[in-house]
């Protein structure tokens, strides 16, 4: 088995960087997690500490209120930590973490030894002597001092190997490992020897070497690792930027979310699921009176339906300079479709044209989900079941549509409700779809709302159902609305 065969397509975010910002990108990535992790650990252990010096000393001792400063302020960085740290500051941030460890464990001692009682300076000189003659050795409290010193150098220590670090920031924070706590014994103790030092300066040595050495291995595996990646997966990547690329051009072909035509208040959204998607959804204001929209769902996904799409939408502008009527306009879309693709390929659509003045609506649906409108008046939703065939199905449509043509009243405060299946299919993590029912469960629930209110609500409801599964068609709502005009 290769060494690198745990390579994942996450690395494709690192392709597009130099490999220095590559590298500095994966470690602010992992130090985000061990952060909040340490975080994590320190609450506890502070806030076991604070517990236990407050059964022993009270609460009204120094090292007490210290503990409990030091607990406030990492349980408060801690709630706060989503929202304050990111890959552009997590280098700030984990600095601070390291040198206030090192700040505050100092200080406590400090004040711990400050702050001692004759009672608790007799106690220690009893524990030491007691040591003394048990083991027969000699130690002082000096000594002892310097054991401490030494555990929390090497926790300090500890925590910088966790760390991903540069080399520079390695020699930086082993530097101030020992600069607070030496600078602290010559002003307060005014006392300090080297030899005193000693198992703290080997601590720190034996890991600096480590973390060092770790750092370049570390370094040097990413990297390697990345250019092997690269070698193999350039023309993917290549291929997967063009794609979202045509992504962004699709999208950009799409006229905006929302308009209003005198009365007639629009809001539309469409979210592809992959690259490339296979909904269109179009409006065109074609007389001070007549508005059309369009909507669609090309059968597949991908850069075959995203090339279809395109040549519908340059083909719907056109046809609507020649004709308005639904079912002409699709005669012709349906021709376009035939004579542009080889592969047999399907489109659903609905067209509409909106007649301000005569306060009704001309719908021809073309295979595609029953629209459904709203009344404004009783608030009741009527359900628009009537369709023709699905556009590229047979070479000539125009022997299969019949009386498929809907026309039916659209007065103020109506609304009308376009969707693809995307909508009704969106499938939660236990495979269960949205469905017909709870989509007009919805809309009944929320008929008052105006066409922005109810776009965004309804998304949110989909949203909701579905939570973080991944879904597996394009979804797109278009929604219109009558309006009240005051004067």
């Amino acid at each position: 088995m290769s060494k690198y065969t745990d390579l994942t397509y996450e690395f494709d975010k690192y392709l597009d960087l130099s490999k220095g910002d590559a590298y500095n990108l994966h470690r602010d990535e992992k130090n985000i997690v061990i952060l909040r992790r340490l975080s994590i650990v320190l609450v506890i252990v502070f806030g076991i500490t604070l517990i236990v010096s407050m059964a022993q000393k009270g609460i009204l001792h120094a090292a007490t209120f210290c503990y409990l400063i030091i607990f406030l302020a990492v349980f408060v960085f801690l709630i706060v930590y989503k929202k304050r740290v990111n890959l552009s500051n997590i280098r700030r941030y984990l600095f601070i973490a390291l040198v206030t460890i090192i700040i505050a464990r100092t200080s406590i001692e400090v004040i711990k030894k400050i702050s001692l009682t004759a009672d608790e300076r007799k106690a220690n000189v009893e524990k030491v002597e007691k040591v003394k003659k048990d083991f027969e050795i000699d130690i002082s409290e000096d000594q002892v001092d310097s054991e401490n010193a030494a555990s929390l150098v090497f926790f300090f220590c500890l925590m910088i190997v966790f760390f991903k670090l540069s080399r520079n920031e390695i020699v930086q924070l082993f530097t101030v490992a020992f600069g607070i706590p030496i600078i602290t014994e010559l002003l307060v103790y005014n006392n300090f020897s080297v030899w005193d030092k000693a198992a703290s300066l080997m601590i720190a040595l034996i890991f600096f070497v480590f973390a060092y050495s770790a750092e370049t291995k570390r370094k040097r595996k990413f990297l390697a690792q990345l250019d092997t990646y690269s070698r193999r997966h350039t023309e993917t990547h290549r291929m997967k930027k063009e794609l979202d690329y045509a992504r962004e051009i699709q999208l950009s072909m799409l006229p905006s979310g929302e308009a209003h035509f005198g009365d007639l208040e629009i809001a539309a959204t469409s979210v592809p699921t992959y690259e490339v998607g296979g909904d269109y959804f179009d409006y065109f204001k074609i007389s001070e009176n007549l508005i059309g929209v369009f909507i669609c769902d090309v059968s597949g996904h991908g850069v075959a339906s995203a090339l279809l799409l395109s040549g519908l939408r340059s083909c719907m502008h056109l046809i609507l300079e020649d004709t308005t009527n639904p079912k002409e306009v699709f005669i012709k879309l349906n021709r376009m479709i035939r004579k542009t693709q080889n592969k047999k390929m399907f489109v659903t659509a609905v067209f509409a044209l909106i007649d301000l003045e005569k306060n009704t609506c001309s719908l021809f649906n073309a295979g595609h989900l029953p629209p459904y409108k709203i009344s404004g008046d009783s608030k009741e939703l009527f359900k628009i079941k009537r369709h023709g065939i699905t556009l590229g199905a047979v070479d000539d449509i125009s022997q299969d549509m019949g009386d498929t043509e809907v026309i039916f009243e659209f007065k103020k405060n109506d609304k009308l409700v376009l969707y693809t299946d995307g909508v009704s299919e969106a499938m939660n993590s236990g495979k269960n779809e949205y469905g017909f029912e709870k989509l007009e469960s919805f809309l009944n629930s929320n008929a008052d709302k105006c066409p922005k209110e109810l776009l965004k609500s309804l998304l949110d409801d989909v949203g909701k159902f579905t939570s973080d599964t991944e879904q597996k068609d394009d979804m797109s709502i278009m929604i219109l609305g009558r309006k009240t005009v005051s004067n």
